[in-house]
């Protein structure tokens, strides 16, 4: 059994997996990592199944003494991270060894870092996920993000071999200006020409006020939408327009229902790249079909399933 210390928790450090699914018709949302495709990476680098939990940083990602030997790793947004103040590299497996410090600082791209140690975190399952879904205050350490002084343990796992790296070329990449590719949701057709024009030729700000329930986009004002909205199902990607004319994006810890017109959804392939969005960040939106797609979730399905992404 391995565990580690929390020294600082960070500004949000919580457990996440690959999220809690089939009770959304109870209000309970999906949750997990918000940048999958990091996060399965990470798993995948310390030879674990890439859906076991794993610790999601924000913004800055804290310090924790490891008390027994480990392998892991750290994927997504760079954090700076270094083990006993020397600096490490991100996307590739580490051997730490019992009384290591290891350190992060505020990320310099992206919003979120993964850490993943090779075993089985002790994480209760509740719902059939080790998820934490900060506002039911339920799920990872105790329904909340980290803090100094809490002891995570881990069950350690053999493993006949240890990835070395991801290649560069596949390596996550996050940018100040970023293009989400998306599809036509449900009220896409309520916008008139103009507002469709608007919404596909404005550059958006990403507000501070985001957070794993939804991104809030600032930009100019897209005249609201003149129909009655009944309520209506929404799942993490679904962007919604408000009356203040300022785009929403659901995201992970979202609710399950909406009362906003629901204008378009995310591409899944893109929807990792919308969990490292942070303020600062300029956003822009292109529009495609069903079929490219289903073209664009196959070729990051092969990418992480079925080819050899670590060198």
């Amino acid at each position: 059994m391995g565990s580690l210390e929390v020294l600082d928790g960070g500004l949000l450090t919580t457990i996440q997996d690959g999220g809690r699914f089939g009770y959304r018709q109870y209000g309970v949302p999906v949750s997990g990592a918000m940048d999958d495709y990091a996060y399965r990476l990470a798993n995948q680098l310390v030879g674990n199944a890439s859906d076991l939990p794993v610790l999601e940083m924000t913004l800055n990602g804290g310090r924790y003494r490891f008390n027994s030997d480990a392998v892991i790793a750290i994927t997504g947004a760079d954090m700076l991270p270094k083990i006993n103040g020397e600096d490490i590299s991100l996307n590739t497996s580490l051997e730490i060894k019992s009384g290591d410090i290891i350190s992060f600082d505020y990320c310099q791209t992206g919003c979120r870092s993964y850490l993943a140690i090779r075993g089985q975190l002790d994480i209760k399952e509740v719902l059939g996920s080790c998820s934490t879904y900060l506002t039911g205050k339920f799920g990872g350490f105790e329904g909340r993000a980290l803090k100094e002084g809490d002891v995570l343990s881990w069950t350690e796992s053999e493993g006949s071999s240890i990835p070395e790296r991801v290649p560069e070329d596949r390596f996550p990449y996050y940018s100040s200006k970023v293009e989400l590719r998306i599809l036509e949701g449900p009220e896409w057709s309520w916008l008139s020409q103009h507002q469709k024009e608007q919404f596909l030729n404005t550059e958006f700000d990403v507000s501070p006020d985001s957070n794993r329930m939804g991104i809030r986009l600032k930009g100019d004002s897209i005249k609201p939408i003149d129909h009655q909205m009944v309520s209506g199902p929404v799942i993490p990607g679904t962007i919604q327009l408000p009356e203040s004319g300022r785009p929403i994006i659901i995201m992970k810890d979202g609710q399950a229902v909406g009362g906003y017109p629901r204008i378009a959804k995310i591409a899944d392939a893109d929807l990792w790249r919308a969990g490292q969005l942070w303020s600062g960040v300029q956003l822009t939106f292109r529009k495609i079909n069903r079929e490219e797609a289903n073209k664009l979730s196959a070729f990051q399905k092969n990418l992480l399933y079925n080819q050899r992404v670590i060198d």
